[in-house]
């Protein structure tokens, strides 16, 4: 069972489905003001309920699979969310494919590195996602960590299937596996997360009008294989949930929060996406107001 929820949209909504990025420099965390419970980790437990705490947290293994379009947020709602995790007793970790393929190339990848017709080029992506998910796995092996997020855009079937048939096939229990969609239907939205891309690790050095131009090109390759999810993806995956976030929390999917059998980690992540809005969604649109305003000085109506 999940649960959806729509917000009211604004009038400027758009088909336009370049994904959502919230900027790193406007992300300082709120997670004091959740509403999300504590679990009484704020209290302190008696020696045997220590020990079970701890004994149920290095159990409940938990992969988290992000999808979505580049510009799409999801390293920032990796690192917000991992945040969240940490704060709450878990020790979470993101495995960022774009960070593997940074350190393995010798310069700078412009956006023929992700055009699909590069046959080369694709085969070294889907070595990095391997990597990505191989390292997290000895990590959750390991309990290094109990929480993984393999960031990476995740964005065809044939992707999302070849690492979920790594984490089914690891030779050790992972109980908790969650795709998490990040998506973007409003033209504004996205017309700034474009603007905040020019900033990232792979322009460094480049000029904004440079840096902008390829990125479009490179959102545009991804546009041409994209695969949209779909819950009947994971039918022979078991253990496996679907989440999103669309337009910074004004739409979401979660799985229902209250069933008896959920562990601590599965309430948190879906309390974490229903109450995204709130805690960083508000804000993410109000920074939005403010470029729009600086830039054309005229607001969007958000």
């Amino acid at each position: 069972m999940t649960i959806s929820c729509e917000l009211p949209m604004s009038k400027n909504q758009s088909s336009v489905t370049l994904n959502s990025i919230f900027s790193k420099t406007e992300t300082t965390s709120t997670l004091s003001h959740t509403p999300v419970e504590s679990h009484g980790l704020n209290s302190m437990p008696s020696f045997s309920g220590l020990t079970d705490l701890i004994q149920r947290k290095i159990q409940s293994k938990t992969v988290v699979l992000l999808v979505g379009l580049p510009g799409s947020g999801k390293s920032t709602v990796c690192n917000q969310l991992a945040e969240f995790l940490n704060s709450q007793g878990y020790s979470s970790l993101i495995y960022n494919a774009g960070n593997i393929r940074r350190a393995m190339s010798s310069g700078f990848s412009d956006s023929e590195f992700f055009n699909p017709d590069n046959v080369d080029a694709t085969k070294k992506r889907e070595l990095y996602a391997t990597m990505c998910m191989d390292n997290m796995l000895d990590d959750l092996r390991e309990n290094r960590v109990n929480v993984g997020f393999l960031d990476a855009t995740n964005s065809t079937k044939a992707r999302r299937r070849s690492m979920l048939e790594l984490i089914q096939n690891a030779d050790f229990e992972i109980p908790n596996i969650f795709v998490l969609d990040i998506s973007c239907n409003d033209a504004r939205l996205s017309n700034y997360n474009i603007t905040s891309k020019a900033f990232n690790q792979d322009y460094r050095g480049k000029d904004i009008a440079t840096s902008i131009s390829d990125f479009k090109r490179r959102s545009e390759h991804y546009y041409r294989v994209f695969e949209p999810l779909l819950p009947q993806e994971f039918c022979e995956f078991k253990n496996v949930k679907q989440l999103s976030i669309c337009d910074g929390g004004k739409t979401f999917v979660a799985p229902c929060e209250d069933s008896a059998d959920k562990d601590d980690v599965s309430k948190l992540l879906a309390a974490f996406v229903t109450n995204y809005y709130k805690l960083y969604g508000e804000r993410y649109h109000a920074a939005v107001e403010e470029f729009y305003n600086f830039a054309f000085g005229t607001g969007t109506g958000l």
